[in-house]
């Protein structure tokens, strides 16, 4: 168990450091520290730990029956599970302190230690019945009437028990201490409220109303769609450029769907390419988006692409593009030279040298006005509520908008949380928060806030896609089956499957 949480730890860390820096500023990497990446990957693993010993440690559960040899071993147990439910209690609340206070960090790694000793003496009471099986000392097993609790009885010797007890007993002793410290620290009971509430790849389709303060750049933009080359050149390639979250992607998506572009163009694709620079990949996936059977031969896949592209209008957008080594980008790009006069390429990047590679003016999008900001806010946030109660939550969406720094993704994010938290008290806490202090406080405290405002249950979730591969394309059906897996999802409910419960 401890090397599982060292090693899975280590990887999710990475993960999900990933994750995050994928919503980065200026699209250079933010440098988490590990404390946050504890805090988010830490903590789901040890909940998970935790969900496993309550298995083991159920009233009526296997671990019991091992331990009916006398009152005061039955009484252990219950007192270990009573202790880690207590602890299990504020663990939420530890999570979300631990960014900012290193008390409570030292605290979390110390209960994370003495869980890990906790399921090693039960994987040691497990091991050992299952040796004594395997010598042959549990032969008369199926001639009990209570097979399981007789060979168990039998079989373990006292000094086995003794050893067990002796190291259960020093084991409880070190969780009731990190359990008087709650007080101290100041941990709150959140228990997990039973109710059950992906980055994705980007596709074209947009929700024109979530365009805010846009107009400009998208009639400058679909100006530029609509022009013909002053030089002549029968291909355009038009770099969008702006920071993590500064809505790249969303101003694409309008001009991609406007009236006069649709009537403009003979052909439209959309491709969202990402980190993972792949020729092939981004040629296959421009077949399919037009409608085409595609195979895995690369060369039949490029020349069809080049013949569905022949003397046809074409709009092709490229989401999210990472690669600045101008060999690869030619390599593509000759795939796309036998269009007609006027044919279009939008680039979407947060890195300059790709604009730069690509040739053409590149398009800066630039951070929301306080105004703009504050609009998109109010949507999101307070939409549907009755207006006398904007007065009184206004003030403060102002101030959590601006502290957003004009980032849409940010704003959007934050108001989406608050939109179920209707108290002033629950917004003052988001806007005093201290995550807000944090280091390179671009967009990641907004995602911070808003991954600590998530239930402890689907933290663990969100904690566990963060190993897949960038702009991985979710299934909802594999993805359940994963956590259900991995022991993520609880059943909390008679009537309910636990496939039911992670839907």
């Amino acid at each position: 168990m401890e090397i599982g949480l060292a090693v899975g730890g280590a990887f999710l860390s990475s993960a999900l450091n990933v994750l995050f820096n994928r919503l980065a500023p200026k699209g250079e990497l933010f440098k988490i520290s590990e404390m946050e990446i504890g805090l988010a990957v830490g903590g789901a693993i040890l909940s998970s730990a935790l969900n496993v010993l309550f298995d083991r440690l159920a009233p009526n559960g296997d671990l019991l029956k091992m331990f009916k040899r006398d009152k005061c071993d039955v009484r252990l147990l219950k007192k270990l599970r009573m202790t880690l439910l207590g602890l299990q209690a504020v663990l939420s609340d530890a999570e979300n302190k631990q960014t900012s206070n290193p008390y409570v960090s030292q605290w979390l790694n110390e209960l994370r230690d003495a869980v890990d000793s906790a399921e090693n003496l039960i994987e040691e009471v497990n091991y050992e019945v299952l040796r004594l099986k395997v010598e042959g000392q549990c032969q008369n097993l199926g001639e009990t009437s209570n097979p399981q609790v007789s060979h168990l009885s039998l079989s373990l010797s006292d000094e086995f028990f003794l050893n067990i007890k002796d190291k259960l007993e020093e084991n409880i002793e070190t969780l009731e201490e990190l359990q008087k410290q709650i007080g101290c620290l100041d941990l709150k009971s959140c228990l997990d409220s039973g109710k059950q509430e992906t980055r994705r790849p980007s596709t074209s389709v947009v929700d024109e109303s979530d365009i805010f303060g846009r107009q400009s750049e998208t009639e400058e933009l679909v100006g530029r769609l609509l022009s013909v080359d002053a030089n002549g050149r029968s291909l355009t390639v038009i770099p969008v450029v702006g920071m993590g979250g500064v809505g790249k992607t969303t101003l694409a998506k309008a001009v991609y769907n406007d009236e006069k572009v649709n009537d403009h163009f003979d052909l439209k694709a959309w491709f969202c390419v990402s980190e993972q620079y792949d020729a092939f990949r981004i040629a296959k996936g421009l077949l399919q988006e037009i409608g085409l059977q595609v195979d895995d031969n690369i060369n039949q896949i490029q020349i069809k692409l080049k013949e569905s592209l022949k003397r046809k209008k074409f709009l092709i957008v490229l989401d999210d593009v990472w690669n600045d080594q101008y060999n690869e980008w030619d390599d593509l790009r000759h795939l796309f030279v036998q269009g007609d006069l006027g044919s279009k390429i939008i680039v979407t990047t947060r890195k300059e040298s790709v604009a730069l590679m690509m040739g053409g003016g590149a398009m800066n999008v630039g951070i929301l006005s306080n105004e703009v900001s504050w609009a998109l806010f109010k949507r999101h946030s307070l939409e549907n509520r009755d207006p006398e109660e904007h007065l009184e939550l206004e003030e403060i969406g102002k101030k959590i908008a601006e502290k957003c720094k004009g980032l849409p993704l940010a704003i959007k994010t934050l108001a989406g949380m608050l939109r179920s938290k209707s108290t002033i008290e629950e917004r003052k806490r988001i806007l005093r928060s201290e995550i807000w202090e944090l280091p390179d406080n671009g967009i990641l405290p907004a995602l911070m806030l808003s991954y600590n405002e998530l239930p402890p249950h689907l933290k663990r979730c969100f904690s566990y896609c963060a190993i897949f591969s960038k702009d991985y394309q979710f299934y909802r059906e594999q993805i359940i089956q994963l956590w259900i897996a991995n022991g993520l999802v609880q059943k909390l409910q008679k009537d309910e499957t636990v496939e039911e419960l992670g839907n």
